[in-house]
């Protein structure tokens, strides 16, 4: 087990050479890579700190444009979802190594640690008056979850991985009491002070033929593969369709032409939309194969190389909600071995897709008529055919409340499409973000507010509750 601090997960970035490494060792089952509970909610804190302060400060600005600006202002920022934004990061790091739960035992031990005094923790003077504060409890809890973890697996060896030496040391010598923590242990116990020597300890540089890398990668197997992660990874979800939330992508949508004789269709150009996701596994062509490179862990070559592949097939479009034929570009690393036929491509990481070129789209999508026949079959699904009538209701619904309701500059009711909406889904936002109702403000001229009152046209209203 490779158990990683949090300096080094820090000193390299998510999408670098040395994550794929780690990716590829844990892929190849030869070493597992570990990051401590501790660890883990520390990086999530260094990306989370900086993003609330960002919130906070567009609030603040905000307000300030709000203060500002003699009319009404619609924009509303969403509220501060701390908790998943962590899980996002969580989640980023854990696909690098596995989190290693930190006992409570450890969270004890540290505790006492700290307010001891006792190795790894230590006091620290923060001022002239040479005021002294306790300080090490996290990294004392990273040490420990370490050593329980070495402990509770006696048949495995544990390479600790840490640059933090005035804390830890650098391995060749311990404080008594981190020296008993590590008594009995032997050779299992391996302190190391940077990735690099880890990855010397378990892989190997090799060579390997390009073309025999290609043919892996356009096998059908691996074809079929990158279109089911494709789809997972661009699904339309129900947040995506209602709530506007979650990723769009880039994609170029054909407009095919039929020819009424034979009844085929062909791709006359295509224009760049963005789509909520595939309503199908799309239909995947190898384009290029850029940088490679390969090692060897114990007895198999693994390889990781830059591969940008062609996806095809129906989607549902962000702006209309309807299943159109598009194409895109996605760029991925990839994993593969050219001496396991057991093993599967792995996508290390991706891009976000780019649009199809109408020359592109023409020669490496499948046949106009084949995808105008996909599109149809798409189409008449039942699920897409019960969403096409929701959002037509939902749209008819909007369109008769906007009629109904009064809209005016001094009024702080106002209907805002969203970008890309078309108009298809509106949503009604009031300064409190109440969708209904909210309070007088002072110098509203605003019948809505008042039990009965005239409109511009001296007709009686009543507001509705």
């Amino acid at each position: 087990m490779i158990i990683l601090d949090s300096n080094i997960l820090r000193s390299f970035k998510l999408d670098s050479v040395s994550s794929d490494l780690l990716k590829t060792i844990r892929t190849a089952g030869v070493e597992s890579g570990g990051v401590p509970w501790v660890v883990l909610e520390e990086l999530a804190s260094h990306r989370a700190v900086p993003y609330r302060e960002k919130y906070e400060a567009a609030s603040e600005a905000l307000a300030s444009f709000r203060k500002a600006t003699p009319w009404q202002v619609a924009t509303l920022l969403p509220p501060l979802d701390l908790e998943r934004f962590q899980q996002h990061w969580r989640d980023q790091y854990r696909e690098i190594a596995d989190e290693i739960p930190t006992s409570e035992a450890a969270l004890r031990e540290a505790t006492w640690r700290e307010s001891n005094i006792l190795p790894p923790c230590k006091a620290i003077v923060v001022n002239e008056r040479g005021e002294k504060v306790k300080t090490g409890g996290r990294d004392a809890a990273i040490w420990l979850t370490a050593v329980e973890y070495a402990w509770e697996h006696p048949d495995e060896t544990v390479y600790f991985v840490s640059k933090n030496t005035k804390d830890f040391g650098d391995g060749t010598a311990y404080p008594p009491l981190m020296a008993k923590d590590l008594e009995n242990l032997g050779d299992r116990f391996v302190h190391l002070t940077s990735l690099g020597e880890v990855l010397q300890r378990v892989t190997e540089s090799a060579e390997v033929d390009d073309e025999e890398v290609r043919a892996i990668l356009s096998d059908a197997e691996s074809l079929k593969a990158i279109s089911a992660d494709a789809a997972h990874l661009m699904v339309v979800t129900t947040e995506k369709i209602w709530l506007s939330e979650g990723p769009r992508f880039e994609a170029a949508m054909a407009f095919l032409a039929e020819d009424l004789g034979s009844g085929e269709f062909e791709t006359v150009t295509t224009e760049p939309v963005q789509i909520l996701g595939w309503t199908e596994p799309p239909t995947v062509v190898l384009h290029s194969m850029g940088e490679l490179s390969a090692h060897r862990i114990a007895d198999h070559v693994w390889c990781a190389a830059t591969v940008r592949w062609i996806l095809s097939g129906p989607a549902i479009l962000a702006n209309t909600h309807r299943v159109e034929v598009v194409g895109c570009a996605w760029e991925t690393r990839i994993l593969a071995s050219t001496t396991n036929p057991n093993s599967e491509i792995t996508i290390l990481r991706s891009q976000s897709p780019r649009a199809l070129s109408t020359p592109e789209f023409v020669a490496f999508a499948p046949s106009a008529s084949a995808l105008a026949e996909r599109r149809e079959h798409a189409r008449t699904k039942p699920a897409l055919r019960k969403l096409s009538a929701q959002i037509e209701r939902t749209g008819r619904a909007l369109t008769r409340l906007e009629r109904t309701l009064m809209v005016r500059n001094d009024n702080p009711w106002v209907a805002v499409s969203r970008a890309d909406d078309d108009h298809a889904l509106a949503h009604w936002m009031a300064r409190d973000a109440s969708p209904w109702l909210v309070a007088r403000q002072e110098g509203d001229l605003n019948p809505w507010l008042d039990p009965e009152a005239n409109d511009d046209h001296g007709h009686s209203v009543r507001r509705t509750t």
